[in-house]
């Protein structure tokens, strides 16, 4: 159990997703299974490195326009 209520939250998914993350458990990092925890902070550090990459690209085509 997280005894740090600092550094964790908890989230609830539906039934299929908590089933879809399982599968995803050996398939994120081939070689090693993860945790559904881990995969989850995976996917959504990926994301937002993915999605901040995008908007800062976005902003610096904007600024060239002007």
């Amino acid at each position: 159990m997280c005894r740090d209520k600092d550094n964790y939250h908890s989230v609830s998914v539906r039934n299929y997703v908590f089933s879809k993350l399982g599968d995803l458990t050996k398939k994120v990092m081939p070689g090693t299974e993860l945790s559904r925890a881990k995969v989850v902070e995976k996917l959504v550090n990926d994301s937002h490195s993915s999605l901040n990459t995008r908007a800062t690209n976005e902003n610096q085509q904007h600024r060239q326009k002007i």
